[in-house]
Parts: C-alpha cells; structure tokens; sequence
C-alpha cells in the first residue's frame, strides 16, 4: 500500500488552507450583511409594563415647578398625564401578537422628508464628579444617530426642531440608561404615506386607519420658524402674559386681559388652499356675521402677511378661536388651546399625540366642536355669547388641561420617553450601531445626530 509522505500531507493541507483564505478575499469583503445591524430579542414578548407608580408616593404635578421639567420619572409622567399615552397604546395593541421585524422596518424606503435614526443605549462608563472629592459618577452615554435621510426641500427646519426636542427628551432624563435601543422611521411632512403596509412610521398626526403610524410630538415644540412663530417655551410665555399679566422691563406689571373683556369674536387666519372643503365653509358660515374676524392669509404676498397676519399670542385676545385642519393635522391647534379662550374647532379627522385630552361636552369640557361642514357653527357661537358663564368655564378648562398639563414641556419629554419604550416592547430585535464587514472592519451605521444637524 502506497504510504503519503509527511512532506506531501503538509502540502496538500497548505494548499486547501490557502484555497480558503483566497476564497475568503474575493467573496468575503464587501458591504456588511443585513443581520450584522441587529440582534433578535431573547424573549418572546418583549412587553412593556408599567411600573408601579410608587416612588413619587405623595407627589403631584405643580405646573409652575414641574412645568418644564424634561426629566420627570416614569411613575411622575403616568401621574401627571394619565391620558398622555393613549395613541401609544393602541399603536402598541396593534402589534400585540406579531411583532414588529427588522426586515419590516427596513422594507420601508426613506422618501423625501424622512429621517431614519438609532437610538443607543450605548455602555455606562465611570468618571470623576467635580466638587465630590475625585468620587466616581456612573454616566450612561445614550445617543441619538442619523442613519439615513432624504431631500427636504420644504421640511428640513422640522426635522432639526424634531431631533432637538427627542434629544432634549433623552438628556434630560435621569434614568436614561433604563432606556432601550431602538431603529425608528419618522416622517417630517404633514402626514405618512403608505400607512396600511406593516412598515412602521413615525409621524406628527394620523387617522385612524393609519395603522403603521405611530404618533411623535410635532416640531412645534421646539420652533416653527416658517410662520414666525419662535420657541415654544417662549410662546408660552407670550401667551401667559396676555391672560395672566406680566412685569414689564421697567418693573412696572402690565395686568392680564379677563375673559369677559376679550374681543367677542370668533378669530381665524390662515391659507385656503391646504383644505378647501372644510376652510371654505367656515368663511361661508361666517360670512356677514358680527361675531366673526375670519380671513384668509395669502402667503405668497407680502403685504397680506404684513397687515394681515395675526401673532398667535394675540389670538388670545378673543374670546372664542378657529380650529381647522389642513392637509392634515394643522400645528396651529396646540397654541390655540394654550390661550384661556374657547377653541371651537370642526369634528376631526386627523389626530394628534394630546388629542385624548379632548373633552367637547359636559361641565369638564375644553373645546367646543361643530359639524365638519360648519352648519352648527352660527347656533353653537350665539349661545356661548348668551351665556358667558359657560363660555368662561370651557377657557379656563382649556388651560387647566393643556397649557397647565398636557401641553407642558414636560409633557412632552415624557411622550417621548413612553414612545420609545413602548415602540421598542413591540419591536423583536434592537439595532446594532456598529457593523462588521465580511473583512473584519468596523463600520459605523449612522452619524451623530449634532454632527448630522451642524452638516445639513
């Protein structure tokens, strides 16, 4: 029997080796594989559950100390807004028993106006308090990537009003490193395409057959810019300061306008061509009638806007305000409900993240809501002049529920914070920001959203 020398077996196992290190260099390299940009969860469900509210035994939400808290605890956030979440949930109950994928959130293209970002747990790291003696101080790095956008022509200051506000949300949370890992898809325009398919979306309002969308803040809770309507906080402040009063510069307190001296008007400006049908038939039914000062704003024309344009402080002025949707959600809502008048707005199609907040009858009523062609219009107005009182019950109820709740800063921090835990319960992987190539590099998924901010 022929025997092999050791010499020919050392060659013949040098050949394969080198047949597979070749093979590994010209099908090994290349771009990194799906799977490498996420981990499947290790449980089956992974449920969100609430904690028991019993940390902030005894607490209450105070508006003027707990106001603009963006770090609010999760039991304090369930106690102050207990109908805060309501969107979330059923966005959630939709995906109880099929769990969101990694491949369904990656079938969805990111179109003109979308940004798709990481949220990163990332690892605590130990380092040295200032003024604690050189003692360590556990910091959780949590941080917010771009891993893909598209063209914004039109939306882009809203996309950076969005990622300050979520980012803000996430800093300013103590318990931060409780947070999870999530890969998410928002959308910066009006409203979310292709909503039926399982894809998941972010987006600032949806109708109830909108099944994918899961409801975000809108970006006027950092700034509107484009209607010259500044910081949020700072529209507050305006707001305030015509119902309430406000110490002027020179020390001297200019008091705040009483209800019952607000102009007897039903105030409304705006553009017509984004809903014709609805806008349309508020000016018909307003039309001639002493109570109203509705008009239309030409946007395109600046004197119109010069002479025309209202501050939306002043809206606070009269006594009962306008509320109509647009292409779909209009942001002009949440500044309206902020003042101490009566909101009187047509029956909804598009909803919003406070909307549960709502209430359009009984004594705890916030808003006043008429038939969506405005038929009722006229008969709901001339009553509430009648009875002043009841008029007057509905304002302030509108600003105990939103400008002193649930359209605080705080408020939102904490949607924020309940979105991404409750998204990511329903999603069964986490993502991975750091890929590896078939030929050992590190690839980075996504850039740091300040870095992303201060480039586009």
């Amino acid at each position: 029997m022929f025997t092999q020398r050791p010499s020919f077996r050392y060659l013949a196992t040098g050949a394969v080796v080198s047949l597979f290190i070749l093979a590994f260099l010209v099908f090994g390299t290349g771009s990194p594989s799906l799977s490498s940009q996420f981990n499947i969860k290790t449980q089956s469900r992974p449920q969100y559950c609430a904690p028991p509210v019993n940390s902030s035994a005894g607490w209450e939400f105070i508006v003027e100390r707990d106001g603009n808290n963006h770090g609010l605890s999760e039991d304090q956030c369930r106690i102050a807004f207990p109908k805060l979440f309501v969107e979330i949930d059923k966005s959630s109950a939709l995906r109880e028993n099929k769990l969101v994928t990694y491949k369904e959130l990656d079938s969805r293209t990111v179109d003109d106006g979308m940004v798709r970002g990481i949220i990163d747990r990332g690892e605590v790291s130990e380092t040295f308090a200032l003024g604690d003696l050189g003692g360590l101080d556990l910091t959780y790095s949590i941080k917010l990537y771009i891993v893909d956008y598209a063209p914004m022509p039109v939306t882009a200051s809203r996309a950076r009003a969005t990622l300050n506000s979520l980012h803000r949300a996430l800093t300013a949370f103590p318990d931060r490193h409780l947070l999870p890992s999530i890969e998410f898809i928002f959308t910066t325009e009006d409203f979310a395409e292709d909503t039926t398919t399982p894809s998941p979306i972010w987006a600032y309002s949806k109708r109830d057959s909108d099944t994918s969308v899961w409801l975000m803040p809108d970006f006027g809770y950092w700034a509107w810019p484009e209607v010259q309507i500044g910081p949020y906080h700072e529209v507050r402040r305006r707001i305030a300061a015509i119902d309430d009063g406000e110490t002027a510069a020179d020390g001297t307190y200019v008091p705040g306008l009483q209800f019952q001296e607000k102009k007897k008007q039903l105030v409304w400006r705006g553009s017509l061509a984004t809903n014709p049908p609805v806008r349309s038939k508020l000016l018909k039914s307003a039309l001639g009638r002493s109570w109203a000062s509705v008009r239309i704003i030409d946007w395109d024309d600046q004197n119109d806007i010069r002479f025309n344009l209202l501050p939306i402080e002043d809206h606070c002025r009269y006594m009962f305000l306008a509320h109509t949707e647009g292409r779909s959600f209009s942001g002009r809502g949440k500044y309206l409900l902020n003042c101490r008048s009566v909101v009187v707005s047509h029956a909804l199609e598009w909803r919003e993240a406070h909307h549960a907040a709502l209430v359009s009858s009984g004594p705890d009523a916030n808003y006043i809501e008429v038939d969506r062609d405005w038929s009722d219009l006229s008969r709901k107005i001339d009553y509430l002049i009648d009875n002043p009182d009841v008029a007057e019950r509905i304002a302030n109820n509108a600003v105990r529920t939103f400008r002193d709740r649930y359209l605080t800063p705080a408020a939102e921090s904490c949607y924020w914070r309940q979105l991404i835990r409750q998204y990511s319960a329903a999603c069964d992987f986490e993502p991975v920001l750091f890929s590896t190539a078939r030929d050992g590099k590190t690839l980075p998924r996504g850039i740091p959203y300040d870095t992303w901010l201060l480039t586009h």
